[in-house]
């Protein structure tokens, strides 16, 4: 069914829409987007004001964070976080500034082939790295960002920290069609057989991306 109830016969379906951006899923996130030291790439608009922030940071506390997987292409993240480090290497503001990547996961990259490269990057920019934290809240006035901390026993904490500047990848989820469709299992992912990506009860649907539910403990983006 198309916008306007126009129905489209098929014989097969490809499912691959991608994934939603989820800019509520964040406290008080949507409110000071754009201002306050905060900014997101996720929003190309705000590109601008994020090298607006990364040119005029005279040292401080930059936090760059990642949210839970699944996020379109997982390394895209740390993209903003290099190149910013770059910069300020470049115009020696790195020397006085404190960077760290908050990131939800528990380890840098899921690709073991790719983590020893981009760990030396870590090492020569000097980040810190948290792993474990997803953001949760945001108050733009005090510059304070709020993350829960899942320790290794399961338990979660939780931390705040300032900053002067803030890069955040807001959560992602399958848009909202996919959701409350027969599509979705009850997590809301498109239920497929992860070998062959055919759709567990609609042998004539197939789907791609970050929002098929691959695996039976976690949802993986195929790209």
């Amino acid at each position: 069914m198309l916008e306007g109830c126009r129905a489209v016969r098929h014989q097969r379906l490809v499912v691959c829409p991608g994934l939603k951006v989820n800019w509520h899923g964040i406290e008080g996130l949507v409110e000071t987007l754009g201002r306050n030291g905060l900014t997101s790439n996720y929003r190309f608009d705000l590109a601008p004001y994020t090298w607006e922030l990364v040119r005029g940071l005279r040292g401080g506390k930059a936090l760059f964070t990642q949210a839970p997987m699944p996020i379109k292409c997982a390394g895209a993240p740390q993209k903003p976080m290099y190149l910013s480090c770059d910069a300020w290497r470049h115009n020696g503001m790195l020397q006085n500034t404190q960077v760290q990547l908050f990131n939800a996961g528990a380890v840098l990259f899921g690709v073991p082939d790719y983590a020893p490269a981009l760990m030396e990057y870590v090492k020569t920019y000097g980040i810190d790295l948290r792993f474990g934290h997803t953001l949760k809240s945001i108050d733009g006035p005090r510059r304070r960002a709020t993350f829960e901390w899942t320790l290794p026993d399961g338990n979660k904490e939780q931390v705040e920290t300032e900053f002067d500047m803030i890069h955040v990848v807001p959560p992602q989820t399958a848009p909202d069609f996919v959701r409350a469709s027969p599509l979705a299992d009850s997590a809301g992912w498109v239920d497929v057989d992860p070998a062959t990506l055919r759709h567990k009860k609609l042998e004539h649907v197939f789907a791609l991306g970050g929002f098929a539910h691959v695996s039976p403990d976690t949802v993986t983006p195929l790209g």
